[in-house]
């Protein structure tokens, strides 16, 4: 398993330490399952979610990271 950090910047709350946070973290997790993105709020250094793909778009961002998923 391979790792890669970077930090994006966005202006958000986080959902978990509900504080107006101005970057994440972004982890690159590279595995026998394919690749996915761990993001990781820069203050409470919580996971907020992991996803397939990876989003540059910040917009894009706070729509899919910060809705509230349903699971059936």
């Amino acid at each position: 398993m391979t790792k890669e950090i970077e930090q994006i910047e966005i202006k958000t709350i986080c959902p978990i330490c509900n504080k107006t946070i101005s970057e994440l973290w972004v982890a690159k997790l590279d595995s026998v399952i394919g690749v996915r993105y761990a993001y990781i709020c820069i203050d409470c250094k919580n996971l907020i979610k992991i996803t397939k793909e990876k989003y540059l778009n910040t917009a894009d961002l706070n729509q899919i990271l910060f809705s509230q998923s349903t699971i059936s």
